[in-house]
């Protein structure tokens, strides 16, 4: 996703939430500053950033930064996929869920370069389920500060209510994928 359609749908949903910049600010954790900056399409946020954003919204990552699908056949073409990818970090998140979202279904596709890391992301509301699979390289998977080591065909399942975080363990790129489940998350 470029930068400007970041900020809108950032904007969007914080407005459409009755939130000053201030108040999203106090919520998520995040400058009012940097808030404004991404709103405006002056800078983009990391994975980090929007996840903490996303949380303070009551919406998933995906929801804050990906349209809804239109109605007819669910495709999802490769230039419509949103992504977000950390310019200090090189952390890459793309998108993949369309219409899956509607359905509290997400998909991701995480590629982290050697010795990264997505930072640490406070935990996910109650109901919440992710499986990750690694597809490539070694993952150290941390929830609540304990750190689980997955490599090339590993998976984990989980209940994301601690901080998460995901850190590439090897020496090459990791790459792996996230399905979130919040068909179980009570309104």
């Amino acid at each position: 996703m470029a930068e400007g359609e970041v900020g809108q749908a950032l904007r969007a949903r914080r407005q459409a939430a009755g939130l000053s910049l201030v108040e999203l600010a106090g919520k998520s954790g995040v400058s009012a500053t940097m808030l404004s900056e991404v709103e405006r399409g002056l800078k983009n946020p990391t994975v980090k950033l929007a996840w903490q954003v996303a949380r303070a919204l009551g919406c998933s990552l995906s929801d804050l930064i990906e349209d809804e699908a239109p109605p007819g056949p669910a495709i999802l073409r490769a230039a419509e996929r949103r992504s977000l990818v950390d310019p200090e970090t090189g952390v890459e998140r793309h998108g993949w869920s369309g219409e899956l979202r509607r359905r509290g279904l997400e998909l991701a596709s995480y590629r982290l370069p050697a010795g990264a890391s997505s930072g640490e992301m406070a935990p996910n509301r109650d109901g919440v389920h992710e499986w990750v699979g690694v597809t490539r390289g070694e993952l150290e998977l941390v929830l609540g500060g304990v750190a689980h080591r997955l490599s090339t065909g590993d998976s984990a399942s989980y209940a994301p209510q601690v901080a998460v975080e995901y850190r590439n363990a090897g020496r090459g790129a990791c790459e792996f994928l996230l399905v979130s489940d919040a068909r179980g998350v009570r309104p």
